[in-house]
């Protein structure tokens, strides 16, 4: 049997999922708005917990769907970031779910903003 990423904790053989992320996430704690989702007009202000260049991740007692599109404004370093998430998975958390999403659109400037500081 092949032993991958598994712990001697208690001798048991158990498997944990790896970060198969490529851009490493910062702790982020701020709100986010959510102006749209898949355009359709809401106004949602939701906890910003994570950021990366690739994505962003918040809490809400509100469960999307996995490809979901929101249309959000997030600030970041005094400066007011519009950005298209897709949600690319869903977590069920103490205080709703954790969402986490990825960057589909956003301006080359905030990227590179983002990359300066994050990278």
């Amino acid at each position: 049997m092949k032993k991958n990423n598994f712990s001697y904790l208690f001798d048991r053989y158990q498997i944990f999922k790896r970060d198969r992320r490529i851009n490493k996430r910062y702790g982020y704690n701020d709100m986010l708005r959510i102006i749209s989702v898949n355009s359709k007009h809401v106004h949602l202000e939701r906890l910003t917990v994570d950021v990366s260049i690739s994505g962003i991740g918040f809490i809400s007692n509100t469960k999307f769907d996995i490809d979901d599109i929101l249309e959000v404004i997030f600030k970041y370093n005094k400066m007011t970031i519009p950005a298209i998430v897709k949600v690319v998975h869903i977590n069920l958390y103490d205080e709703g779910y954790f969402i986490g999403g990825q960057f589909v659109a956003i301006k080359h400037i905030y990227r590179e903003m983002l990359k300066q500081d994050l990278l």
